[in-house]
């Protein structure tokens, strides 16, 4: 509660007469102190019964253009809310979107008419999500006004917060590397009379055949362009979410950034192969698999749902590779066998026995045979690691060893932010060094 000016006055008022009538030891000024201070109390008890109920008469009731939206799209938002007024009172009614969102256009803030009986006011506007996932709405702020006093409420019961909001993630489309070059023209568009679909159109150069021009494009644009066909692929590729430990810092900006483009890898597929298959882990830790997904509401949904940060029940904590300790144990045999010096040659023996006894006792770890199963069940050309490359990353051989072992080419994403002073590397694929074998 606040006091307004008015009370503010009163109640300097009230504390000179008070402190006239300690000093001068007169009832008179102790009487009328006292008189002015029983009718304020008295006037903020009034107010407090009236804020109650109006508060108490409060009905929301809030429609949505639709309950489905993506992240990064306008929604219209529709409010009516109904209270009771009291003659002196004032009442602001301000809307409360769900946190995460950006006001687009229109207005939350209600003016309403003091003493009307039970009026509903109208409240229109639009929103932008910026993030993905169910948002519910923060309720209704009431700010209650009258000569004395003025006291916000806000209102957050779960009529006041309905309906929840369903964002789901927005993908980032980039065109192939080889439709990105200058004097290129889109145009996938399916051929009738072959197999194959027309993939792209580029300017005519010495060589080509002449079967391949494409004369309406040429008589357009008053050069000669050649079509570029592709062959659809069997199988579509399968994507592979390494999600962050919820327990550890991350960059937040590269993971929204990642989850753009994996839902825009996802999109793609679907309208390519008309179905896809989406394996979570984060770390050493299988999180989810959606296998053969057709319907593309259903499989953002699930995007939406798994594409957080999640909790790891198993960490390898940097463990080395079993590939990794037989190099180095065959490096200290062919160092040791070289080597002239004594003393270098008993080191380098005993860095060998320590290396045997590492492998000895380690085994292979389960992750490696839950991957080696679960791919058991897809039939794959290609995958693509999506990955923030932050904390432990040895997990990541052990799921591309087994892809690389079926033929499967696997190409490895590491999302990265901007840095300040530093450009932004380009958004390419990267196939993966070092991980395999």
């Amino acid at each position: 509660m606040q006091l307004r000016r008015c009370t503010q006055g009163i109640c300097l008022v009230i504390l000179l007469l008070l402190s006239g009538a300690l000093a001068l030891d007169d009832p008179a000024l102790l009487r009328a102190g006292s008189t002015l201070a029983i009718g304020v109390l008295g006037q903020y008890l009034v107010f407090d019964s009236e804020v109650r109920k109006i508060a108490s008469s409060v009905q929301c009731r809030r429609t949505l253009g639709r309950n489905m939206v993506r992240r990064g799209t306008s929604l219209q938002v529709t409010s009516r809310i109904t209270l009771r007024g009291m003659p002196r009172v004032h009442v602001i009614i301000e809307e409360l979107p769900p946190q995460k969102t950006l006001l687009m256009d229109g207005e939350t803030t209600i003016d309403t008419v003091p003493g009307s009986p039970g009026q509903t006011y109208v409240c229109r506007y639009r929103i932008i999500p910026l993030i993905h996932g169910d948002l519910r709405f923060s309720g209704i702020s009431l700010t209650f006004k009258n000569l004395f006093f003025s006291e916000t409420l806000i209102l957050s019961r779960e009529t006041e917060t309905d309906p929840v909001l369903s964002v789901l993630p927005a993908g980032l489309f980039q065109a192939p590397a080889s439709d990105s070059l200058e004097g290129t023209r889109d145009n996938r568009k399916a051929s009738i009379l072959s197999t194959v679909d027309i993939h792209s159109l580029r300017e005519y150069q010495p060589g080509d055949d002449l079967r391949h021009v494409d004369w309406k494009i040429s008589a357009k644009y008053n050069k000669m362009y050649i079509r570029k066909y592709s062959t659809p692929t069997s199988f579509p590729p399968l994507i592979i979410v390494d999600l962050p430990w919820c327990g550890a810092p991350y960059p937040e900006k590269a993971f929204a950034k990642m989850i753009s483009e994996v839902t825009g890898m996802v999109t793609d597929t679907l309208q390519s192969f008309q179905h896809i298959s989406i394996l979570f882990i984060s770390g050493p830790n299988i999180i989810h698999l959606i296998r053969e997904e057709k319907n593309p509401a259903h499989c953002l949904a699930e995007l939406k749902e798994w594409m957080h940060p999640a909790e790891r029940s198993v960490h390898f904590y940097h463990m080395p590779d079993r590939n990794d300790l037989r190099s180095m144990i065959r490096h200290c045999e062919d160092a040791g066998a070289q080597a002239r010096d004594p003393q270098v040659r008993a080191a380098l023996e005993t860095l060998k026995e320590r290396y045997s006894g590492i492998l000895y006792c380690q085994r292979n770890p389960a992750f490696a045979g839950q991957i080696t199963r679960t791919l058991s069940q897809l039939l794959l050309n290609n995958a693509y690691l999506f990955t923030l490359g932050c904390g432990d990353t040895s997990h990541i051989r052990h799921v591309v060893r087994p892809l690389r072992t079926c033929q499967v080419q696997v190409t490895v994403r590491v999302v990265e932010e901007a840095r300040e002073g530093r450009p932004a590397r380009r958004d390419t694929f990267s196939a993966a060094r070092g991980v395999g074998a």
